[in-house]
């Protein structure tokens, strides 16, 4: 009798220490709020072009002084599509805001990082609402023939949330820059989701948008992110072709844009998931005595 009372008591203490914990860890719950910043600029030096002589010479960069400042020898926004060789290279006037006929107006995608605010879930492990991170614009003009185009760029990323620092992140993109020679945007070898002649399209990898683990004053988060806020732009987010390749159509004659989104949420310290680790080991060991 003196060992079964034992076992029983054993069990008692375990449950308790158990229910005791995850009641303190929920009693403890204050919804968070934390501060972010990201910081994002397209690399200059990690682009290629169609003209495959001098990949890079063609695609004009400029900043726009829009959104948080990008990191050092980066630029929120490159543009291309005036037929003329070898003028790449920083540009003084913005060329979102280049007007003009066929073969004077450029095309260009701009990406901008944003300050801002987001919070925890309502309760422990419960994620909280989605907030913008920072948004990718393209320009989509219909620009000639003789003009080279976009083959690839890469944005260099840097996001803070409160005393934070994630490293920095490089995230490459493909560019295809379609032609506006068909009679039905059914015909879009490409397709077109928007329904233009032709939407044009830039791919990215869905690894880039894996989540992030951190510890900020004491208390352990997770972020997760997504694409979310479309303008005159679709994508097959999170499906991604069945792989790990996302799509983005943008509309042509349009200024499209779509947003990256952040939500996070606290998750239980390593004392509790310890302590529950304790008591299911302990349970464990209990029912493999009683079955020798």
């Amino acid at each position: 009798m003196k060992s079964k009372f034992n076992r029983k008591a054993i069990v008692a203490a375990l449950v308790g220490a158990f229910a005791l914990g995850s009641t303190q860890a929920s009693a403890a719950y204050v919804q968070s709020t934390l501060n972010f910043s990201q910081s994002s600029g397209f690399n200059t030096s990690l682009m290629t072009s169609t003209d495959t002589t001098t990949p890079t010479n063609d695609i004009r960069w400029y900043e726009s002084a829009l959104g948080v400042t990008p990191l050092a020898g980066t630029y929120d926004t490159i543009a291309w599509g005036v037929p003329s060789i070898n003028s790449g290279g920083l540009v003084a006037n913005d060329p979102f805001l280049v007007g003009g006929g066929f073969n004077d107006v450029f095309s260009g995608l701009r990406v901008l990082g944003w300050n801002g605010n987001v919070s925890t879930g309502a309760d422990l492990a419960v994620w909280g609402g989605w907030e913008a991170v920072s948004t990718v614009y393209h320009k989509n003009s219909s620009i000639g023939t003789a003009a080279f185009t976009l083959k690839t760029a890469t944005i260099a990323s840097v996001l803070t949330v409160s005393s934070y620092n994630d490293p920095l992140h490089n995230i490459p993109i493909g560019f295809t820059e379609t032609l506006n020679n068909v009679a039905l945007p059914a015909n879009c070898p490409a397709g077109a989701p928007n329904g233009s002649i032709c939407d044009d399209l830039f791919t990215f990898q869905l690894t880039d948008f894996a989540p992030i683990s951190f510890s900020v004053g004491g208390k352990n988060y997770e972020a997760r992110f997504g694409l979310g806020a479309f303008n005159n732009s679709e994508t097959n987010f999170p499906v991604c072709d069945g792989g790990p390749i996302c799509t983005v159509w943008t509309a042509e004659g349009q200024t499209s844009d779509m947003s990256v989104l952040m939500s996070i949420r606290e998750v239980p310290e390593p004392a509790t998931l310890a302590l529950v680790g304790a008591a299911l080991l302990g349970l464990g060991a209990m029912r493999r005595r009683k079955e020798v």
